[in-house]
């Protein structure tokens, strides 16, 4: 018996980061869990910030896995089925709609057995109930879930976050809130007790079924009006700097953007940065230099323009910036 973890969130929200804690806290205990993940242009981007541990990652690179990419996240599934995997770990997109995946997740236990099935849902506290058109896919987005998690609550006082938990609340009653650290900690001794059940634990969905009037309703066509652009970068190293100005000029309509490069004053290694609407820039994050992802700029959001970002990765980075886009093309 294997059991089955979504992982959904807005873009930006730190879904990618809970994975990471739930990778490390089952190597620590002897497990690995297989992973997909879902993401826009380049999922391989992602795959490369994992920690060793995992049983195998899978990335995929769909805007809606339960529609253009359903049948190979079957397969992926079909494959951590039969692997030696200790559980399954799906990280959704930050724009996907999670109803239809349950329903058929559902309609296919015959064929995909994971029990339990549960839903971590990721909130961001800076942009929570301020989405604008978006505010309905975040919130279907935790519909469902069965537990709940908020990150960037830093500059919250008390008050405010016990009227976002009401918010909350008030979408999913049901769900349950937890932390990176305690949600880690349960989610690997649930792994540890799966493996020893010999009847399947009961599959708990706190919010409630999904019905086909879900699958193409208008929710779930807000998740179809994002895109995701990949933009090449030179594979030489950049200046640090370089990499801040071009982040922060993107346009408003980039949500989320993720660049991959190599830097002039950290040889050795590649670096991922990452920006979330308008929040000031974190850290870069050190990867292992993986020879099959190039280094690239990934930009995902309603409605963008991909020659207009090409012509502003090329006016950061000159010759070599237009030579690489020239290649893509």
């Amino acid at each position: 018996m294997k059991p089955l973890l979504f992982l959904t969130g807005f873009l930006g929200a730190g879904k990618t980061t809970l994975l990471r804690s739930l990778v490390t806290a089952h190597r620590r205990v002897g497990l690995a869990a297989d992973v997909i993940l879902n993401d826009f242009a380049n999922a391989d981007l992602d795959a490369a910030t994992l920690p060793a541990g995992a049983a195998s990652i899978a990335p995929i690179a769909a805007s809606c896995a339960c529609c253009e990419s359903f049948d190979e996240l079957v397969a992926f599934c079909l494959k951590a089925r039969d692997s030696s995997g200790d559980a399954l770990l799906v990280e959704l997109n930050g724009t996907a709609d999670p109803l239809p995946l349950l329903e058929a997740f559902t309609l296919l236990e015959e064929k995909l057995p994971f029990f339990p099935r549960w839903q971590a849902g990721v909130v961001d506290a800076r942009y929570w109930g301020r989405r604008g058109p978006w505010d309905s896919l975040e919130r279907r987005q935790l519909e469902t879930a069965t537990h709940w998690i908020l990150t960037h609550a830093e500059s919250l006082t008390a008050r405010e976050i016990r009227s976002l938990a009401e918010q909350v609340a008030a979408v999913n009653p049901r769900a349950v809130r937890v932390n990176a650290a305690s949600f880690a900690e349960e989610w690997t001794a649930l792994t540890l007790r799966c493996g020893t059940e010999p009847e399947p634990l009961q599959t708990v969905n706190p919010g409630g079924g999904s019905g086909h009037a879900h699958r193409h309703d208008e929710v779930h066509g807000l998740s179809h009006r994002f895109t995701g652009v990949l933009v090449p970068l030179p594979d030489s190293p950049l200046p640090r700097a370089a990499l801040h100005c071009l982040l922060e000029s993107l346009p408003a309509e980039v949500v989320r953007a993720k660049a991959l490069v190599r830097l002039a004053d950290a040889p050795g290694s590649r670096w991922l940065f990452e920006r979330t609407g308008s929040s000031p820039l974190v850290d870069p994050l050190e990867v292992p230099d993986l020879r099959r992802v190039a280094s690239s700029l990934v930009c995902i959001g309603p409605d963008l323009d991909p020659s207009a970002l090409r012509a502003l990765v090329a006016e950061h980075f000159g010759v070599a910036a237009n030579a690489a886009v020239k290649g893509e093309k």
